[in-house]
C-alpha cells in the first residue's frame, strides 16, 4: 500500500463487500478527515438511481471539486457530508474527488431503502 493510495473496503451489509481506493492527492483535507473517523456506518440512501451515498457527520469544505464522474466514482458530497459512489456516469454536480471502487461494484447496484453500509480500512 502506499501513502497516496489507500484501500478500504466498503461491505453493504448482509449482500457483500468491495474493495475501494482513496486517492490522497484528489482531495487530501477531505481524504484525511474520512480516513480518521473510520469505520464509518450508516443508512445507504440512493439518488435518481445515479449514486449511493451515506452521510458520515463530517463538515468538510469543497476541495478541488469536479463535476464528471465515472461508474465507480467515490466522491463527498460537502452539503450534507456524504460519502457517494457513483452507479452511472455524471456531470453537472459538484463533489470533492475521493478514489474509486476496485471490485465487486455489483454489490452496490442491489442497495434499497435501509441497507446499511460500513466503510472500513482493508
Amino acid at each position: 500500500m502506499s501513502v497516496s493510495r489507500i484501500r478500504l473496503t466498503l461491505e453493504l451489509k448482509g449482500k457483500g463487500r468491495c474493495e475501494c481506493e482513496f486517492a490522497r492527492h484528489l482531495a487530501p483535507l477531505t481524504v484525511g478527515s474520512i480516513l480518521r473517523a473510520l469505520p464509518i456506518e450508516g443508512r445507504a440512501h440512493r439518488y435518481d438511481g445515479l449514486f449511493i451515498y451515506m452521510e458520515t457527520g463530517l463538515a468538510v469544505g469543497r476541495e478541488k471539486q469536479r463535476d464528471e464522474f465515472k461508474r465507480g466514482d467515490i466522491g463527498f458530497m460537502v452539503a450534507n457530508g456524504a460519502v457517494c459512489i457513483f452507479l452511472k456516469d455524471i456531470k453537472g454536480m459538484m463533489f470533492n474527488p475521493l478514489g474509486r471502487v476496485v471490485s465487486n461494484m455489483d454489490v452496490l447496484e442491489s442497495t434499497s431503502a435501509g441497507d446499511v453500509l460500513l466503510l472500513a480500512s482493508a
